[in-house]
């Protein structure tokens, strides 16, 4: 028959044991886990600026099939004031996406999500008498709203990536509308993006 002080004994062998095993399965866990590739820099062309942006987003995994991928970016056109051109010369898109794949090892997904766009456009402008300059310039952001549903290929391990879909204008701001009309933002166009994961 076992006495108290060898029963606590086991009891102190087994917590130690299973606090052991606890540790291995965190840390094959852990470098399991920083193995996995998250972090992805890309240039978009088209997509939420229009024009092209460059790019930084990270996945982080909900489930086996769900990860989330915030996304922020910027873009910078140079303006050419001698030609009158009223369009500011950068932009800043934001995004969260939402990525599906059967298998948590998958390489290929399906991407949907909404963005935010900041456009950067010149308001109350005036030219010169021979309309070659813009003076008295003041400075405004824009910003449109967008719906992205596409496809995005990202291996688990990094390494070159790449996505391509489409976007929907879902609301455009009065200013906007204004100073540009709907015909800079199209109510359908597509976007395509080559970057490398890390």
């Amino acid at each position: 028959m076992k006495t108290n002080l060898q029963k606590n004994q086991f009891h102190l062998s087994i917590k130690r044991i299973l606090a052991s095993l606890s540790f291995i399965i965190f840390c094959i866990n852990l470098s399991g886990a920083q193995e996995i590739k998250k972090n992805s820099l890309y240039v978009e062309l088209g997509g939420n600026t229009v024009l092209y942006s460059v790019n930084y987003d990270r996945i982080i995994p909900l489930s086996t099939r769900f990860k989330l991928a915030p996304r922020v970016g910027f873009e910078y056109v140079p303006r050419n004031i001698k030609n009158g051109s009223t369009y500011g010369n950068w932009s800043f898109p934001i995004e969260v996406n939402l990525l599906y794949a059967k298998r948590s090892e998958s390489k290929n997904f399906l991407e949907g999500g909404f963005g935010l766009s900041l456009f950067n456009i010149v308001d109350n402008y005036k030219y010169n008498n021979d309309r070659t300059e813009i003076i008295d310039t003041e400075i405004k952001t824009a910003k449109i709203t967008t719906l992205r549903l596409g496809f995005r290929h990202q291996k688990p391990t990094g390494g070159f990536m790449y996505r391509a879909g489409l976007l929907v204008r879902l609301s455009q701001d009065e200013f906007s509308k204004q100073r540009v009309g709907d015909d800079l933002f199209f109510v359908i166009w597509p976007g395509a993006s080559l970057g490398y994961s890390f």
